[in-house]
């Protein structure tokens, strides 16, 4: 039975301790045993506190959706699956402002989503992934660390706990896209009645975040019929079909496979199918799809026909195709949409003639396109989706800040960047060209203002010497 006493903490809170403390002055722990703030549980084992749980009384259960706006910190949110098992679907919108996502169940934890925009976004591994657009953050790493106030979900809004946090961000956890990454789906495997809690933590560095989420209980994932794996889409075509496995569907909808569906060989959704090709009866008027390395549908395609089937962006610039603007399927010339050289599709009929670009899977390349005409010709390299902004009346050297401002005005040239203008910090990329390609290489420049460089196109510091 459960007793009520005074216990002492290495840490503001229950869920940041290390140890639990008999004395004020933190020389006596606590025994080992269960210990309870009201709201989680943990277990100290010899002297040391294990991993928390929420109290199954204050878990929301599965099956709900939750739309959160608010200012900058971290959100948590503990759901109860119950005993069930099977596949548990999250899904996760933050819109534009970008926010962390790390989910933790049975001592694993999954910071990998699938866009419905983009595919695959995940982070370091361990870590919360950071997702939403490019133009709404707000400097998340240059501004690292942060102390973040704390809030709990207890059923109908998030409940300040009162604690605040530090939150360091790295690079390698961001995952930002052009535009808003849309509902992302995240698929967790529950393969035994328990555990039942499945902990989420949502981190917003910057203010006026706002999210949508929603979690599924555990269920039987779809089932479609398939060949097993090829190396090409010609060897997959020749194959018989004579797999079952099962899908998450990101794009697709019951019957169809979609673009950035996420697939798997069991019904849990614990083991993704392997990188190639597929031949299924369960992909439209398609009659393959490609798999990458994260068990995410990447391409389709038909047998026999030579041609390649897209979902693609179209617009009059690469920030429009990459938003997208406006979509259209389309086919190619080869499997792999960086490596076609024409594109036929509606959607270039209906243009007026002239130079436009596409993008799928995060990339865009330029195409020629003549009004009446269904075919497009591909006129540029393939890019990434990656928005750049012009900055002029820059300078460079390679010995001085002073030469960098000399050059800016003897020689002043246009210099790219993946920030704003106006919004140059440490951190910040800057380039020769749009596409973000050949990075300055020099080590001072003046951009606006006087930087040093990393000597990788990289800004390393404000210089202490300004024009």
């Amino acid at each position: 039975m459960a007793t009520q006493a005074t216990y002492y903490l290495d840490a503001p809170s229950l869920s940041s301790a290390t140890v639990i403390y008999s004395d004020v002055n933190l020389t006596t722990v606590a025994a080992d045993g269960f210990y309870s703030d009201g709201t989680i549980v943990r277990e100290q084992s010899s002297g040391v506190l294990l991993p928390q749980n929420a109290c199954p009384s204050c878990a929301t259960p599965c099956g709900g959706t939750i739309a959160a706006s608010g200012n900058q910190g971290i959100y948590y949110v503990e759901t109860d699956l119950g005993t069930d098992t099977g596949a548990v679907i999250v899904t996760f919108d933050p819109y534009s402002v970008p926010d962390g996502v790390l989910a933790t169940f049975n001592s694993i934890s999954y910071n990998g989503l699938s866009s419905p925009v983009y595919g695959w976004l995940q982070g370091s591994a361990g870590l919360p992934t950071y997702i939403g657009a490019t133009s709404a953050d707000c400097g998340i790493v240059a501004g690292s660390p942060y102390t973040l106030n704390e809030f709990e979900y207890n059923g109908t809004i998030f409940a300040s706990l009162g604690t605040t946090t530090s939150v360091s961000v790295a690079s390698g956890q961001m995952q930002l896209t052009v535009g808003g990454p849309g509902s992302c789906v995240m698929v967790i495997p529950k393969t035994s009645a328990s555990p039942s809690i499945l902990s989420l933590e949502f981190i917003g560095p910057c203010a006026g975040t706002a999210f949508d989420l929603s979690v599924s209980c555990p269920t039987t994932l779809t089932e479609f019929q398939s060949t097993s794996v090829f190396a090409s889409d010609t060897l997959a075509c020749a194959a018989t079909i004579n797999q079952s496995y099962y899908v998450a569907h990101v794009n697709g909808s019951a019957g169809v496979l979609g673009l950035y569906d996420l697939v798997f060989s069991d019904p849990n959704g614990e083991f993704k199918l392997s990188a190639g090709y597929y031949k299924t009866v369960d992909a439209g008027a398609n009659d393959w799809f490609q798999v990458d390395a994260n068990g995410v549908i990447i391409a389709f395609g038909t047998c026999g026909a030579g041609s390649y089937s897209y979902t693609v962006g179209f617009g009059g610039s690469s920030e429009d195709a990459c938003l997208p603007v406006s979509t259209g399927v389309v086919t190619g010339d080869e499997a792999i949409f960086c490596n076609s050289t024409q594109f036929d599709g509606a959607i270039f009929a209906a243009a007026a003639t002239g130079t436009y670009y596409v993008s799928n899977g995060g990339y865009f390349m330029e195409v020629s396109v003549t009004n009446g005409n269904t075919v497009a010709t591909v006129t540029g390299p393939c890019n990434p989706c990656t928005p750049s902004y012009a900055i002029s009346g820059c300078g460079v050297s390679d010995s001085s800040a002073a030469g960098a401002c000399s050059d800016a005005v003897t020689n002043p040239k246009v210099l790219y960047s993946d920030c704003p203008s106006g919004s140059l910090a440490v951190g910040c990329g800057l380039y020769w060209d749009a596409a973000l390609t050949s990075p300055v290489l020099q080590l001072f420049v003046f951009a606006e203002a006087n930087w040093d460089m990393s000597g990788g196109g990289i800004i390393d510091a404000y210089s202490s010497v300004q024009c």
